[in-house]
């Protein structure tokens, strides 16, 4: 009986790790594949169609576990203000920042988050440890280095420099999000706020882009461009998220929260080999330096 337990037990981790695999490598190759699409289409017009289509894809799949996606008044009001941050500000910044920067700089400098988390938790009076400054410290020092590419000089220009604070400014809407979505998750569960939030960001990014959605020349697209868009729609907005979410359910969010960082290393692979990208040893060197710095703040 014990044996059957622990084999049975060994299957689920085994299958968690199979969905934080699947769930990362949809996140990391979402970068390349997004910086493609966005050839072809404004940053809003991309990033409110295909969240609109995610959240579409999210409410599919409650209906087919039969699970309820009717919300209180109150819920719609607690959940247009999640989309605000997750959707609206974070993936409109996310978006613009990724067309004026590379998705290998950018993979990196999205990692940034748990900096932002646990400055927010020293703010609201949960101070960090001695480990967990180091590690804030030397994270901003890996970003400093990525942005300007050199050790021995200043470079950084107007250039992709505003692109590179855009990421960091996701980063940072990335967590409030968290923050602010965290007691609705906690009782409605991760894919009903999800898909909801979603929706409603994603119809804020379009209310706000009308200008950018008469504008868009959809002929201009090419097929590429429309399969980046989908891959990005299906893969990197719903599934990643679903796949995510029954990892974590699996073997637990510590052990989860290590597959994270394999998705700048997904990203800058993909977009290396596949896509023509250059890291140069500066800023490889700048990323290894960042998600130390992540790891320390994460551990601390």
């Amino acid at each position: 009986m014990e044996k059957e337990q622990l084999i049975s037990k060994n299957k689920i981790s085994r299958s968690g790790d199979l969905f934080l695999i699947a769930a990362v490598f949809a996140w990391g190759v979402n970068f390349p594949f997004a910086k493609l699409a966005l050839g072809f289409m404004d940053p809003v017009v991309f990033s409110a169609t295909r969240y609109g289509v995610a959240s579409i894809l999210l409410f599919c799949i409650l209906w087919q576990k039969k699970t309820s996606i009717a919300i209180s008044f109150k819920e719609v009001l607690q959940l247009i203000v999640v989309g605000l941050f997750g959707v609206t500000l974070f993936q409109g910044g996310w978006a613009y920042g990724l067309n004026l920067t590379s998705a290998s700089k950018a993979s990196v400098l999205i990692t940034t988050s748990p900096i932002f988390a646990a400055l927010i938790s020293a703010f609201l009076g949960n101070r960090p440890s001695f480990l967990s400054w180091c590690g804030i410290l030397l994270s901003f020092f890996g970003v400093a280095v990525v942005i300007n590419n050199s050790l021995t000089e200043i470079t950084m220009g107007i250039g992709t420099i505003v692109g590179d604070l855009l990421i960091v400014g996701a980063s940072f809407m990335w967590v409030l999000y968290t923050f602010v979505s965290k007691p609705i998750v906690s009782r409605r569960g991760p894919i009903l706020v999800t898909a909801w939030s979603m929706f409603f960001g994603a119809a804020m990014l379009a209310i706000a882009g009308i200008p950018a959605f008469i504008l868009q020349d959809w002929n201009m697209v090419s097929i590429d461009g429309w399969l980046s868009w989908a891959f990005t729609a299906v893969f990197g907005a719903a599934l990643a998220f679903v796949w995510y979410c029954a990892g974590i359910v699996r073997i637990g969010i510590t052990r989860g929260m290590v597959y994270g960082f394999l998705i700048p290393v997904v990203a800058i692979l993909t977009s290396v080999l596949f896509f023509g990208e250059v890291m140069t040893l500066v800023q490889l060197f700048g990323s290894v330096i960042v998600l130390v710095g992540v790891k320390m703040t994460r551990s601390g």
